[in-house]
Formats: C-alpha cells, sequence, structure tokens
C-alpha cells in the first residue's frame, strides 16, 4: 500500500507523517487553513460535464496521499491483518459492481439495438458491423462512449448551470445563562497552552514513537487529558472531531505500562468501542504509539476469526481494544480469560456506549471488571449527566470539555439544500446531481436506512459512478473492503448509515452528504465529522425538508462560522428525476440478479451441509460445543423487539392510518421516491421522540440492582412520626430486646 510521498533525498516531518498514514497537528506557528467566503469564486465548486479532467481541490496539496501506512517496524497494516483473517470465509459469487455493470451493458446494447433498427438505408451494414466491434471492446473506450451517450449537448448546458449559495442569516437571540456543572466533577478544562509532548514527563520509547509519526505540538484535548490521565484520575473528556482524542487516552495508558511493568501475563488495559472498523483503527494507532516497547495489544471485534482472537486472549495481551458483544462472547466462552486484572477502562465514542441498545452488554461488562480501576470516557458529544457517568462507576472525576457538546470542526463549511414539502421525491435526484456535477470525488453519502444506501449504490452505479457502501448488512470482509477501495481511491463516493459515522478517521474525505438530516444533532456532528479533520478545511452539504427544520435551526444557532444555503436549478433536478425514473427497470434487474444468487448460494450451502452428514452416517457432524451468552434467547429477542423501531412504526402515527398505509405498502410492491424519503424521515423521528421521552424519564444508576425502589434516588425524605405504641412494636434493637426482657 505504500507510496512514495516526496521526490528529494531527505523527507520533511510532514512527508513522513504522510508516509505513516496519520495526520499532524497544529503547531504554534502554524497557520489554519482559512475558508474564504461565498463571494470567492475560487472557493465556489464549479459544476462540470463527466467528460472533464477532475482536478483535485486548494484545500489539500498536490502530494496528499490517501492511503493507510503502518508504522516502519510492523509488517503490514491493521486493516490488512483484518482482511487477511476474512479470505477464506465464503465470498459472494460476483459483486455488486460486476451486477450493475452487466445491466448496464444489456441496456446499452438494447438501446444501440433500437437506434439501428429505426435507422434505414444504404450505411445498415456498416453500422451493424461497428457496433459488433464497439461490443467486443472493454475498458476506458467503452466508458468514455457511455458518458457521450448520456448527456447531449443540450443536456450538457443544462447541467453545468451553476448552482446558488446564499448567507444563512442567524437570528439574534437572548443568551440564557449556562446551567451549572454538577459538583459531581472537578472541572479541568483549562491547560497549559505551551506545554510540549517533551513536558509531559513520556518515558522515551513513547517520545521515540511521537517523533517517528511526527507529531509536533500536542492538540488541546492532548495538553488537557494527557497530565491528568498520568495522575490516575477519572476522566469525562469531550473535544471536537478529528482532534486526536484516541492519542489523549492512549498515552497515558501506555506510560502507566512502561513505568509499572506487569508480573503476570495478564490483561492490564480495556477499550471498548462501538463499532468494529473504529476498533481496528484504535488498534492500528496503538500498535504505532507502542511500537518501540514491549507492550502487547490485541483486537478482539466482530466479524473477525474467533479462534485466532482466542489463542491472542489466552497469552496475556497488555492492552484489549473490543466491542461490546465479541467481549462478553470470549468472557463466557473462554475459560482462561477474564477482567478482574483490569486497571484501565476506556469508553471511546462513551455517550454512544452508554445508550439503551448497548445498556445490558455494559451493565454485564462493569459488573465482571475490577472495582479498583481508573475510568476514562471519550467522545465529540458527551453527555455530563451524573446519572450516567455513574453507570460506570466513575470516582471524582475530572470534567474536560475542550468544545462543547455541538461544535463541529472548526474548518467546516456548513451547506444545507432545502427540500420543499411537496418536491421530498426530489431527494434522489438532488443526490445524484451534487455528486455528478459538483463533488466528483472523496465523498462520503450518509443515508438512515440500509435499504436506502443500498438503493444508492445501485443507482450511482448505473449513472457511471464509482460507488461503494458500508452498512450492517454487509459481510465484515465486503465493510473493510469497501472502506481498503475508499482509501485507496478506487471509489470516489462512499454510501453509509451511521456505522461510519463514529471515530473512523478516512484521510482525505472532502465531502459529506446527508440524504436526510439525522436523528439528533449529536448523530449530525459525527457525520459531519467525518471531513475537516486535524486543522483540514472541509464541506457538509445537507437536504432539509420542511420536517427537518427545527434542527437546521439549531445547528444555525449554534455555528461558529456563517452557514451556507445552496440552490440548485429546477431543470437541473428534473433532468436528473427523469434519468433515475428511466434507470428503475435497471434497479430492479440488479436487485433480481442479488436475489437470485443469493437462493443459489442459500441451496448450496445446504446441499454441502447435506453431503457432509451422509459422509459421517448417523455419526453427528463434529460442530464444536455450542457458544453461551449471558442473555437467553427469550430475553434477546424481548429486548430486540423493544428497541427495534419496526416498519409499521415508522408509518403515520394512528392505528388506522399505519395498517392503511401498510396495505398500500403491500399492494403497490415498489414505492414510490416520495414514499421512501418519508419513510427515511419517519425513521429519524421515531428515534428523536424516544431518546427525548427516554431523557424525560426520572434516572438512576445502573449499576445499583433493579429491584431497589425508585424511591431511594429520590434524595433525603422526612422521617414519619410514629407513636410509642408503634415503636415498641416495631423495634427489633439488641437494647429493646433485653429492656422486654428485663420487665
Amino acid at each position: 500500500m505504500g507510496a512514495a510521498c516526496g521526490s528529494g533525498a531527505a523527507f520533511s516531518a510532514r512527508a513522513m507523517l504522510q508516509l505513516l498514514g496519520l495526520v499532524a497537528t497544529l503547531g504554534e506557528g502554524d497557520a489554519a487553513p482559512e475558508e474564504p467566503e461565498s463571494g470567492d469564486s475560487a472557493d465556489e465548486e464549479e459544476p462540470r460535464g463527466r467528460g472533464q479532467q477532475r482536478h483535485r481541490g486548494g484545500d489539500f496539496s498536490a502530494g496528499f496521499v490517501f492511503a493507510e501506512k503502518e508504522a516502519p517496524g510492523a509488517a503490514s497494516g491493521a486493516w490488512a491483518e483484518a482482511l487477511r483473517q476474512l479470505r477464506g470465509k465464503r465470498a459472494a459469487a460476483t459483486t455488486l459492481d460486476e451486477k450493475i455493470e452487466k445491466v448496464r451493458r444489456k441496456r446499452k446494447t438494447q438501446e444501440r439495438e433500437a437506434k439501428h433498427v429505426e435507422m434505414k438505408g444504404e450505411n445498415t451494414e456498416m453500422e451493424e458491423d461497428e457496433t459488433k466491434d464497439k461490443e467486443s471492446e472493454e475498458g476506458s473506450g467503452e466508458e468514455e462512449e457511455d458518458v457521450e451517450s448520456q448527456y447531449s449537448s443540450t443536456d450538457e448546458s443544462t447541467l453545468t448551470k451553476a448552482d446558488t449559495l446564499k448567507v444563512k442569516e442567524r437570528k439574534r437571540q437572548k443568551k440564557v445563562g449556562e446551567m451549572e456543572t454538577e459538583r459531581f466533577f472537578e472541572d479541568a478544562s483549562q491547560y497549559d497552552d505551551n506545554l510540549s509532548f517533551q513536558d509531559m514527563n513520556l518515558s522515551r520509547p513513547l517520545l521515540k514513537a511521537i517523533t517517528a509519526l511526527g507529531f509536533k505540538q500536542p492538540t488541546p484535548i492532548q495538553k488537557a487529558c494527557i497530565p491528568v490521565g498520568l495522575l490516575g484520575k477519572d476522566i469525562c473528556a469531550c473535544a471536537a472531531t478529528g482532534t486526536g482524542k484516541t492519542a489523549a487516552f492512549t498515552l497515558p495508558v501506555l506510560e502507566r505500562l512502561i513505568y509499572k511493568p506487569r508480573q503476570a501475563p495478564v490483561t492490564r488495559v480495556l477499550v471498548l468501542v462501538p463499532t468494529r472498523e473504529l476498533g481496528i483503527q484504535v488498534h492500528s494507532v496503538t500498535k504505532q504509539l507502542a511500537q518501540f516497547s514491549s507492550i502487547t495489544t490485541c483486537l478482539a471485534v466482530g466479524g473477525l476469526d474467533v479462534k485466532t482472537q482466542e489463542a491472542a486472549l489466552r497469552s496475556g495481551p497488555d492492552i484489549l481494544i473490543a466491542t461490546p458483544g465479541r467481549l462478553i462472547d470470549h468472557l463466557h466462552n473462554c475459560p482462561s480469560f477474564h477482567l478482574s486484572s483490569i486497571e484501565v477502562l476506556i469508553l471511546d465514542e462513551a455517550d454512544r456506549m452508554l445508550d439503551e441498545y448497548f445498556e445490558e452488554q455494559m451493565k454485564e461488562i462493569i459488573r465482571l471488571c475490577s472495582h479498583h480501576r481508573q475510568t476514562m470516557l471519550f467522545s465529540a458529544t458527551m453527555t455530563d449527566e451524573v446519572k450516567d457517568l455513574a453507570a460506570v462507576s466513575l470516582k471524582n472525576p475530572v470534567r474536560i470539555f475542550v468544545n462543547s457538546n455541538t461544535d463541529v470542526a472548526p474548518f467546516l463549511r456548513q451547506e444545507f439544500i432545502r427540500v420543499r414539502p411537496n418536491r421530498e421525491g426530489d431527494r434522489e435526484a438532488i443526490v445524484s446531481a451534487l455528486l455528478t456535477r459538483t463533488f466528483t470525488d472523496h465523498v462520503m453519502l450518509f443515508t438512515q436506512t440500509k435499504k436506502q444506501a443500498h438503493r444508492m449504490h445501485i443507482v450511482l452505479g448505473l449513472m457511471g459512478l464509482q460507488v461503494g457502501e458500508l452498512h450492517g448488512n454487509l459481510s465484515q470482509t465486503q465493510r473493510l473492503e469497501a472502506l481498503r477501495r475508499f482509501k485507496d481511491e478506487q471509489i470516489d463516493v462512499l454510501v453509509a448509515t451511521d456505522v461510519a459515522a463514529r471515530g473512523l478517521d478516512i484521510e482525505g474525505v472532502k465531502t459529506v452528504i446527508n440524504f436526510t438530516m439525522p436523528n439528533t444533532t449529536k448523530h449530525y456532528v459525527h457525520r459531519v465529522g467525518r471531513t475537516a479533520r486535524a486543522g483540514r478545511a472541509g464541506r457538509s452539504v445537507s437536504l432539509v425538508g420542511e420536517e427537518e427544520r427545527k434542527m437546521l435551526k439549531e445547528i444555525v444557532k449554534t455555528a461558529k462560522l456563517p452557514v451556507k444555503a445552496r440552490i440548485l436549478p429546477q431543470d437541473v433536478i428534473l433532468k436528473f428525476r427523469e434519468k433515475i425514473e428511466k434507470l428503475e427497470k435497471d434497479v430492479y434487474a440488479v436487485l433480481r440478479l442479488e436475489r437470485e444468487e443469493r437462493e443459489l448460494q442459500q441451496s448450496e450451502a445446504q446441499i454441502n451441509k447435506a453431503k457432509k452428514r451422509l459422509e459421517a452416517g448417523e455419526q453427528k457432524v463434529e460442530e464444536g460445543p455450542e457458544r453461551s451468552w449471558f442473555q437467553s434467547q427469550e430475553e434477546r429477542k424481548k429486548e430486540k423487539l423493544a428497541k427495534a423501531l419496526q416498519e409499521f412504526d415508522l408509518a403515520l402515527r394512528g392505528k388506522k392510518k399505519r395498517k392503511k398505509f401498510m396495505q398500500d405498502t403491500q399492494k403497490k410492491g415498489q414505492m414510490t421516491p416520495e414514499e421512501r424519503s418519508q419513510f427515511e424521515i419517519l425513521k429519524s423521528q421515531m428515534y428523536a421522540e424516544r431518546v427525548a421521552k427516554r431523557n424525560r424519564r426520572a434516572k438512576r444508576a445502573r449499576v445499583v440492582p433493579e429491584d431497589e425502589p425508585p424511591s431511594a434516588a429520590a434524595g433525603p425524605k422526612r422521617k414519619k412520626q410514629s407513636s410509642v405504641f408503634d415503636e415498641e412494636l416495631t423495634n427489633t434493637s439488641r437494647k429493646a430486646l433485653k429492656q422486654y426482657r428485663a420487665g
């Protein structure tokens, strides 16, 4: 995956940093990249035809390399290692891109044949020969022809019309006094601005690794957290996306492990992350920072090989990076592995780890952890509610809020496109127009549902764009492969759900597009945080319908830079809507091919299973012991049903309306663009409603047993006056008993 980062004998620190795939911190003297106003012509992204050659934006240097590199001492990258584990697993016969290409070729052939049938004359035979020659050609020539056939000269003039950008005015409001921070915290948000890595009393192996990685100055969150972390205090930290939170918790932990070497092979540090991809990324960073020490790390996330992970856990690695589900699986099925020796517990993206979806799993993990430990919570949208923090048993925690909960990255330019109430079905057309005309590469497109992400991949692929997708319905191999291809610039657009919204540091993402506004403002901060990382500039474009304007107002109110409204010409949107309507048949053809392949694979799997049983005779096929879980099947089912946003709940409110909506959908079989958009928005609203309900509910610390009466958390109550007669009957103290016996 290596790439040359310069053409000189000596590498600069920045070139060395790019070679290692990490992002530099801003030095004191470094000027931050400026984001000009909308009036500046240099800043505007001009729409261009597909035939025109793309160029890199001014925000990125020409020599910038978008690929992950591993530390010099390591044999291969963490991503490559994860992919190696998955290589033996069964893969699909053909990829989705191959199916899309097959359908596109079929359509082109049919169009050409239809044209030739209409044309009559002497040149018919020559044209037929040319058609055959063209069909046999593959590669770049065919792609160019596709582009030319898609856009005529009249279309080209329409499609290259410039978008309009307006600055959204912020309404002035009276400042409301901020609520006082609970006394539960000791506040340490103030830090020494002149602090360097050398001043932090870090060991030589760590300073050597920091120098090798090209870090010059610590970021604000690192300056604030590392000294406090080295004191062994519990931390609750919040900082904007892309500011180096991973190094902020990794460095004090590594220093602690180097200073006090282990006496026996036991796991002393546990890092919990919400997603598999984030786990792989944190593991990669930790390995790079520990490369000059003897500290061992282990990765235990879902989707990767269980046996390999069990073998690594048995050896007792110093640091374990895990997702909650896979960790509990190992705790219940790997006899020699336990958490009783954990000295440091770290929750990355802590607000996500403490929400209702991880509630039961977090209870189980905390129950099995050592009680005498240091706990650190990190996120870009941290909740500072005392009762939520008590859930992980924080002891005199230090509160470090470098940025507020709703702060986006400092150099992010936020744009919004208004979707009119009667034009909700235009969302797909608007996104297609943006990706085809304006933002053609290094784009992440976020959707609310997995189904919509899959559909957008097919639609954009049929338009000739290089697209990948990332969501929970894909296998782990497909998810890692999509990320790898996006990092290596093999694909220009990555369509993803919120599984990719947290923590992932993908270098070179220029633009983030939101198909619909996310569930809450916190989700929005995390989504747009995939761009404008580590002091670079970036852009987010969000489509806002009438029902989503409340969230837009909140974002505009908290924005530090001017927020802009982008207006696309109506005839451009209509052109793309017509184009998508024409592609509907091809979309369903691709979906049919996928379904057929899936059914074929299922049949093959059943046949192979039957063969094995026949070969083994009456003896049972060796499948190994069944893996246990801390909940029974019934309990898991109930929990899933309680937390799942069912389809009938996503329809209009009211039983009759829901029933009618479901019946109409079943009759049609195919949803209109308006219905698809409504489905996406309603899911987001239902989630926001549930979060609001949950926040209104009286909370209590989750480590407290469930059978404790709720009144216990309500505070001290007045003691009820009881009569002397009652006291005599109910008093069972030793003193009272002596009195009664005596007298």
